[in-house]
């Protein structure tokens, strides 16, 4: 069997092949992956190299594709593909090159078969507007439900809903199980072979840390890992020491579920040896807001603690306001707060920061290019990855942005760049000191440009 799947970084690449390698060993079925990521399609050579393996392909998959300089090469493969299609949470010209059995959004709603699948296919087919992710979400949720139950020509758009659950709940063995379920279904030869196994479902908001085991939906749940981890940890909570200092840390929930997460566990260690307690925490989808929310927001309400700041003073000024649990926010998704690749919405990220009012500092990963390539190349980011992990962020006020990981030439998995962490984890240190010194013992500095 030959599977392509095209995404736009390559957080699920060792996770994939670790499941084909599981096909081969527990099943006899031998699967060979073309993984293709933006930063792999950077050549001519590279998209003659895709185009032939899509001609060779048994299925094609494909998620998280955004872009013009990607979206619009790929539509025009894809649309002349052979090949069974699942493009899934894309560009909408990309999600209806979709072709899986009978299930096709290739076609308009009035050629597809009447009746009750031609509304299914009506309801998938993506719309526009602001809430479309969350819309789509919601529909596939409930037809996963009512479709498993169905033989016959359903089975096909059950295919693409649930192929959602096991991507966007992407631990190698949802990802064991999605391809168990592609291989069965749409390979000849293959039917009855292999188990049919349910996605695993994890916590769509959830702090998390790469020595643990699954992500944890509580601050309660982490608490009671983390005293666990070292004596020390319990040894200062018994003798009720002030608080460590904590910064909260966004990150994926594919780096989290995925495991590919190396570079972030170099970055908790390097914290960790300044006594600063780091704080990884993700939300699904492309907003971060939940997961500030949910772990470093402190007691008070943030719509109480922004509207304080604007009201005036009458007989009293207001309460002191409980701190925020956290010391420092990091953004190490290398995307927007608010929006992430597809969109960026500044004006409700800035709202969001200034309720938590703390520092805001931007860790980027490489998603676009190799660690070799942007070593090697005169202008440094690519352009999409300079927009995206740069400039969109510093609109939400994001600042000192430092390249911390990425991938390499050498492996699938990314790589932690040692010096950057280390100058990273400096900075955040020297933050978290300010923050915490009285305004007295303050000193500012004003610096003027004169043009």
């Amino acid at each position: 069997m030959r599977l392509i799947v095209l995404t736009v970084d390559g957080n699920h690449t060792a996770a994939l092949r670790a499941a084909a390698d599981r096909l081969r060993r527990e099943h006899g079925i031998g699967v060979t992956l073309g993984m293709y990521d933006a930063a792999s399609l950077r050549s001519e050579a590279d998209w003659q190299r895709l185009a032939d393996d899509i001609a060779a392909a048994d299925f094609i998959f494909g998620a998280r594709l955004f872009g013009e300089e990607l979206v619009r090469p790929l539509e025009r493969l894809l649309k002349t593909a052979a090949a069974p299609v699942c493009i899934i949470t894309s560009n909408p010209a990309l999600i209806e090159c979709t072709h899986l059995g009978r299930f096709d959004l290739r076609k308009s709603d009035a050629d597809q078969e009447p009746g009750i699948f031609q509304q299914w296919v009506r309801k998938l087919r993506p719309q526009s507007g602001a809430g479309e992710a969350k819309r789509q979400l919601a529909v596939l949720r409930n037809l996963t439900k009512v479709l498993k139950l169905i033989p016959g020509k359903a089975r096909d758009i059950y295919t693409y809903a649930i192929a959602h659950q096991y991507w966007l709940n992407c631990a190698p063995e949802n990802l064991y199980r999605m391809l168990c379920l592609i291989t069965e279904r749409y390979v000849p030869g293959q039917s009855g072979k292999l188990p049919q196994l349910d996605p695993i479902s994890y916590p769509e908001v959830a702090l998390f840390h790469p020595a643990a085991a699954e992500p944890f939906a509580t601050q309660a749940d982490y608490d009671a890992w983390r005293a666990t981890r070292t004596k020390a940890a319990r040894s200062k909570a018994a003798k009720g020491q002030p608080a460590q200092p904590a910064v909260g840390i966004l990150a994926l929930r594919t780096v989290a579920l995925t495991g590919n997460s190396a570079h972030l566990a170099a970055l908790i260690d390097a914290l960790e040896r300044r006594g600063i307690e780091p704080r990884l925490a993700y939300a699904s989808g492309l907003d971060q807001r939940p997961a500030i929310e949910a772990f470093f927001a402190g007691s008070a309400a943030p719509e109480a603690r922004g509207l304080a700041r604007l009201l005036p003073f009458k007989k009293a000024p207001p309460a002191p306001e409980p701190p925020a649990a956290v010391d420092l926010l990091i953004n190490a998704t290398g995307f927007a707060l608010v929006g992430g690749p597809a969109e960026s919405k500044p004006v409700e990220a800035r709202a969001a920061l200034a309720q938590l009012d703390v520092g805001y500092l931007n860790l980027v990963p490489l998603a676009f290019q190799r660690i070799e390539e942007w070593r090697a190349d005169d202008t440094g980011l690519a352009p999409i990855q300079s927009a995206l992990s740069v400039a969109v962020p510093e609109l939400d006020g994001a600042s000192d942005p430092i390249i911390y990981g990425g991938p390499t030439g050498a492996g699938d998995t990314f790589v932690p760049l040692p010096e950057a962490i280390e100058q990273a984890a400096e900075r955040i240190a020297r933050r978290v000191t300010l923050r915490r010194k009285a305004n007295a013992e303050k000193r500012l500095a004003i610096v003027m440009f004169n043009f």
